[in-house]
């Protein structure tokens, strides 16, 4: 029996030092004798006490400099007034692809009442937008340029002749260089233009040749051959042409390409603007409508709110002579 009782102990005495030994009973240990060896009492639940009420916030008032700045409240859009040019613009599509989608009669119904309202406005507009231009010439197109038929025929004729006046006159204080290849298509094409222009206004034609030889058709005869000129004005492309004034030593391109007749003229005016031997009011002339003046049109810095003084704004930046000359004559 001596094994068990030494078990028996070393099993008490680690049982004892696993935890705290619990208080004796009244009447001591001999009074619990029949517990026996082996008993076995359930530890006491420890009691929880209930939790408290967290004590309200303290309020504190803080200094006026302490609080924290309020956030600003957004605005909120209310948007564009109904049925306006603007809410046409945002909802005029989205009522008719509603009719489109569901054509019931009431969506078709709705979009095209809705569109008779947008009509209706554009043709207001139109009505007072025609009384507008016609009471001020500076809008009014027909000032610029008839549009009537005869008008406007009248108005080339006029372009016409003043262009002829001015490529006669330029005839006499200019000449022509024509730079050519032999076996170049293009300036057999172009040679006959150019001794046309030169019959009709005067001008004369230096004709120089790039390779030496001729053209096909013996157009330009007394040619005369390259000897590098070519090469200083930058000439890569035949037929080439260029303006030149020899009482000013002074060169200026007019194309290096076939041109039509009617380009040669403009093309002619136009070197001679670049060049600064015509003025752009007189190369205005070669066109049918009004000759262009220097602007004094001041810079708007900013554009007034009240519509009459936008409208003042806006009349002062417009050419001056424009409201009291409305001759279509060209000058």
């Amino acid at each position: 029996m001596r094994p068990r009782a030494d078990a028996l102990a070393a099993g008490l005495l680690i049982a004892l030092t696993a935890g705290p030994t619990p208080a004796a009973p009244a009447g001591g240990f001999y009074a619990r004798d029949a517990e026996g060896w082996f008993w076995y009492r359930e530890p006491p639940v420890p009691v929880v006490p209930p939790p408290t009420a967290e004590p309200p916030p303290v309020s504190v008032e803080l200094d006026r400099s302490e609080r924290a700045p309020s956030e600003p409240v957004a605005e909120v859009s209310a948007g564009p007034a109904p049925l306006s040019a603007e809410w046409f613009r945002e909802h005029l599509d989205t009522y008719r692809d509603r009719a489109i989608d569901y054509p019931s009669p009431e969506n078709v119904a709705v979009y095209l009442h809705l569109q008779r309202i947008a009509m209706d406005k554009s043709s207001r507009f139109a009505r007072v937008s025609e009384r507008v231009v016609q009471g001020d010439p500076v809008l009014d197109e027909i000032t610029r340029r008839p549009t009537a038929n005869f008008g406007a025929n009248l108005a080339d004729k006029q372009a016409s002749a003043a262009g002829d006046a001015l490529l006669e006159r330029l005839a006499g204080e200019t000449a022509l260089w024509f730079f050519f290849r032999s076996d170049c298509p293009y300036c057999d094409a172009q040679a006959p233009l150019l001794e046309a222009l030169a019959q009709r206004y005067g001008f004369a034609v230096l004709a120089v040749s790039i390779d030496g030889a001729g053209l096909a058709d013996g157009t330009f005869p007394a040619f005369q051959i390259d000897r590098g000129q070519a090469e200083a004005l930058g000439v890569i492309s035949t037929p080439a042409m260029f303006l030149a004034r020899p009482d000013q030593g002074a060169v200026a391109p007019i194309a290096q390409g076939l041109l039509s007749l009617a380009q040669l003229r403009d093309r002619i005016v136009l070197a001679a603007v670049q060049a600064g031997w015509v003025s752009e009011a007189e190369a205005s002339r070669l066109r049918a409508g009004p000759a262009e003046r220097g602007s004094a049109a001041a810079t708007l810095t900013a554009l007034p709110e009240d519509p009459r003084a936008l409208l003042d704004a806006l009349r002062a930046t417009v050419l001056p002579d424009t409201r009291t000359d409305t001759s279509q004559a060209p000058r």
